[in-house]
């Protein structure tokens, strides 16, 4: 699959159904530059770069 196939894929996703669920969780519905960073950290996988148990953090 080409990288461009791939990015609207993912960008589909979220728009199609990571927003929808975090706007029904918030009070408030996310701003544009909210649902930028949320795609970013979608894209970047953030996740796989934070640990999953966490005992001593401040």
């Amino acid at each position: 699959m080409k990288l461009i196939d791939t990015i609207s894929w993912l960008m589909g996703r979220v728009q199609g159904s990571l927003f929808p669920h975090l706007n029904q969780c918030l009070p408030t519905p996310l701003t544009e530059q909210e649902e930028r960073l949320v795609s970013i950290l979608e894209l970047v996988q953030v996740e796989r770069y934070v640990p999953k148990n966490i005992t001593n953090y401040r």
